[in-house]
């Protein structure tokens, strides 16, 4: 048994953090010392020794935990506890819906809670020392929140990250860690920013994407998956770049719809997850690792562009407006797609026409016109094609003249 175990055991009741039995020593005549890097790695999981806040030297540990059946590592959540080895084992993990400390008795707020897991989720799975025991130091701030183990001015927080056996670097990542999930620590939210209007069959057109953190704040390098209905190109996956934006290109196939839905199924954990010691002694331990999603899905209308058509109406003879004249437009098919009337300044507007040749039909003219020709006419995007169209009069028929008519007269006969 090393001087440590021994040690820590004449010590009780213990704090912060657990006691450790090295997994590798040297002796030296009376005395055991640690072999070169037989950090706390060696049985606990990546870390370091440390005094414990009695002082007794290596009674306690800066770091992670492994555990026996679980991929990966674990940090403890409660300083003033018993360490893990007091436990009589842990319960299956569990999501944390709330957190209250047991130093403190305080609740800690749903936004610590996010960013404790950001910190697990991304940095908590590692075997380095000084990474682990810098998220050791993160999630003591989160879930100790004004205590003496929070940074950035608890005393036992400055005094953990203040041995000598304990780099510098160690609090200088933990503060990184600190500041990143105050920016990054989710839930997270997709944003798909189509172009404004509607698309075009046969045009690509862009869509800009990002997911945003809690705060607001564009996460760089996240893929997103894209599964595209209703259009001829647009699947596969983007990556936002430095800036947090990632752009798509969809080319849609037909008038109608496209659903467009983007997913990042590899973000930072949102949620804290923890394990339960039988023994309520010990301190609850928090897993690292983890991952969350999100999705979002829009739907963007597809329609071939419009264009407009114009009849002005006048009199051939009198150049006047004419009025309450029908007509009718016909396609090359020979479908009518639209009829109306003249208003009276002899205008009358056919919209929203797909580009194309048409036909304008003059079903009704005015009294006294004759039917005009049919004219042909084109509409191309998002214009309006002007027909001028004239009825002439239909002309007076002469009146007959009048013939004489002579009425011979009958003999008379006798009474």
């Amino acid at each position: 048994m090393s001087v440590a175990s021994t040690h820590a055991r004449s010590h009780a009741p213990r704090r912060n953090r657990y006691p450790v039995v090295l997994g590798t020593a040297v002796a030296l005549g009376a005395s055991i010392l640690l072999a070169p890097h037989a950090s706390a790695a060696d049985k606990w999981g990546p870390g370091y020794l440390i005094p414990d806040s009695a002082g007794h030297a290596g009674a306690s540990h800066i770091g992670a935990y492994k555990i026996d059946g679980v991929d990966g590592v674990a940090y403890c959540g409660d300083p003033e506890l018993a360490g893990p080895d007091a436990a009589g084992g842990y319960g299956a993990a569990q999501p944390v819906t709330s957190w209250t400390s047991k130093a403190t008795g305080k609740t800690a707020s749903p936004e610590s809670l996010a960013r404790a897991a950001y910190v697990l989720s991304k940095y908590g799975q590692t075997a380095s020392d000084e990474q682990a025991a810098a998220v050791d130091a993160a999630v003591y701030t989160y879930l100790e929140a004004g205590s003496t183990y929070a940074l950035p001015g608890g005393e036992r927080a400055l005094e953990r990250l203040g041995y000598a056996n304990v780099p510098p670097a160690v609090k200088k990542s933990a503060t990184g860690y600190l500041n990143e999930a105050a920016m990054f620590a989710g839930p997270y939210k997709v944003n798909i920013k189509p172009i404004d209007g509607p698309l075009k069959p046969g045009v690509k057109a862009s869509v800009t994407l990002d997911v945003t953190s809690a705060s607001g704040h564009k996460l760089p390098g996240v893929k997103l998956d894209l599964d595209v209905s209703g259009a001829a190109a647009g699947a596969g996956s983007v990556t936002t770049n430095a800036d947090g934006v990632a752009t798509a290109t969809v080319l849609p196939a037909k008038d109608g719809t496209v659903d467009f839905k983007a997913s990042a199924k590899s973000l930072p954990s949102a949620q804290l997850r923890a394990l339960s010691p039988n023994d309520a002694k010990a301190q609850r331990l928090l897993l690292a690792g983890g991952a969350s999603s999100a999705q979002a899905e829009v739907h963007l209308k597809t329609e071939s562009p419009k264009g407009a058509l114009t009849v002005t109406k006048t009199a051939a003879d009198t150049k006047k407006p004419l009025a309450s004249v029908e007509f009718a437009v016909k396609d090359n098919t020979g479908k009518t797609v639209a009829t109306g009337k003249t208003d009276a300044k002899g205008i009358w507007e056919a919209k929203d026409l797909a580009p194309g040749t048409y036909t304008v039909h003059e079903v009704k003219a005015v009294e006294g016109y004759q039917l005009a020709a049919d004219q042909q006419a084109t509409v191309t995007d998002d214009k309006t094609a002007d027909i001028a169209v004239k009825d002439v009069k239909i002309p007076e028929q002469p009146k007959p003249k009048p013939r004489p008519v002579t009425i011979p007269v009958l003999p008379q006969t006798g009474a």
